[in-house]
């Protein structure tokens, strides 16, 4: 069980970062952005509809919001494949994110993380 929530951490492509923008400027919503193409389909969302409430969450458990780029996100796909896992773009996005995370004040906390997409779902891209 539990004491308090978590620590909450976003992750999206730097390509299309509206919450990364948002939480970086103080605003409390998101604004639409133009979205670039990026790998990780999965989490390019120009206008999400919960901007508002994820900001809060973020804010509320002292958290904050990281952008990767294509690269990171390619490298990071590569290296969980020859790890065994066969993961989607979207998950290695979340990985790159989490490797940022902990190198960024060479953080020394207790982390979970989820990898949610098959590599199926996007193999056509990744090949």
């Amino acid at each position: 069980m539990i004491k308090k929530i978590p620590k909450m951490v976003g992750i999206q492509s730097a390509s299309c970062a509206p919450l990364y923008q948002a939480f970086k400027k103080d605003w409390k919503e998101t604004h639409p952005i133009q979205k670039k193409e990026t790998i990780a389909e999965g989490i390019a969302i120009a206008e999400p509809v919960r901007g508002r409430q994820i900001l809060e969450v973020l804010r509320k458990t002292e958290g904050e919001v990281l952008a990767v780029t294509e690269k990171e996100i390619k490298v990071t796909l590569k290296e969980m494949g020859r790890r065994g896992h066969f993961i989607e773009p979207t998950s290695a996005a979340t990985i790159a994110g989490l490797k940022k995370y902990l190198s960024e004040k060479r953080r020394k906390e207790k982390v979970v993380s989820t990898l949610t997409g098959m590599g199926l779902k996007s193999a056509g891209k990744m090949l």
